[in-house]
């Protein structure tokens, strides 16, 4: 039994079920409200104050620790309505694979993994985007032939949008400064919590069939019969024919040419 096992046994039943719903709920909640605050350079005082800021925290601001989850995206218009909706469908699906429990615990590791990486930047507000990212590379993870139309148009199985999110992860991890470097790795640490094991244990089987598949091969193209006079084989000639005599594989060419010089 592992240690996630164990903790749903003892804790299960504090478990929120369908907390994506009252996350993207929170969310609309808090977007709606932030229209009154908006500034005409663009800036909106209210969500800048749900980011996470450690040195914020620090001071006695702990309410943006609570807010984290809350932030709304920072899409806008009719595209803010679809992150919503594939986060409610991917972090449902997610539910009824793992149950509400396991679901509660990796959004919960994520967020607060993020935010202890947060206090290496004082004074840097951080944002729920990576956290709420790690959702769908989970998704795309154990249903990667799930289809998404972009546009509502183009059909894209969810493994290669995963590829890409990691891909745009693994460039923003390249270009930051080392802080932001451990801010990334920890925001999703998560995901390799929860599939290190199985990513290496599908690593080693690719390998391992991998060598089986080579040693196939290899011993597919050495010669199974080779003629001890001629050296002639069975990959070399196969149109010719092996015998084996006193545990001496002779080709029926070395034959026959022994046969016409034995005297009659």
């Amino acid at each position: 039994m592992t240690l996630l096992d164990k903790l749903e046994r003892k804790f299960g039943g504090w478990a929120i079920s369908n907390i994506a719903a009252y996350i993207v709920g929170g969310q609309v909640v808090i977007w709606l409200l932030s229209w009154n605050f908006r500034e005409f350079d663009g800036s909106n005082p209210f969500l800048e104050r749900m980011l996470f800021d450690s040195a914020k925290v620090l001071e006695g601001d702990v309410l943006r620790i609570f807010a984290f989850p809350l932030i709304p995206p920072l899409s806008g218009g009719i595209f803010l309505i679809f992150v919503w909706y594939i986060f409610y469908l991917m972090a449902g699906a997610l539910e009824s694979q793992w149950g509400a429990f396991r679901l509660n615990v990796y959004l919960l590791l994520g967020a607060v993994l993020g935010m202890l990486a947060g206090l290496l930047l004082p004074g840097i507000a951080i944002d729920n985007s990576i956290w709420g990212q790690t959702i769908f590379l989970a998704f795309a993870y154990l249903f990667p032939d799930f289809e998404l139309r972009l546009f509502f148009l183009l059909p894209v199985k969810v493994r290669w949008l995963g590829w890409i999110a990691w891909a745009m992860l693994g460039l923003m991890f390249a270009v930051a400064p080392w802080q932001f470097k451990i801010f990334v790795a920890a925001s999703v640490s998560n995901y390799f919590i929860f599939f290190g094991k199985d990513i290496l244990f599908k690593a080693r089987s690719k390998k391992h069939l991998a060598n089986l598949k080579s040693e196939k091969v290899k011993q597919m193209a050495e010669p199974f019969h080779a003629c001890s006079r001629c050296g002639a084989t069975d990959k070399s000639h196969s149109e010719r024919e092996f015998r084996y005599r006193s545990n001496e594989c002779i080709c029926d060419s070395c034959l026959a040419a022994e046969s016409s010089v034995e005297p009659q």
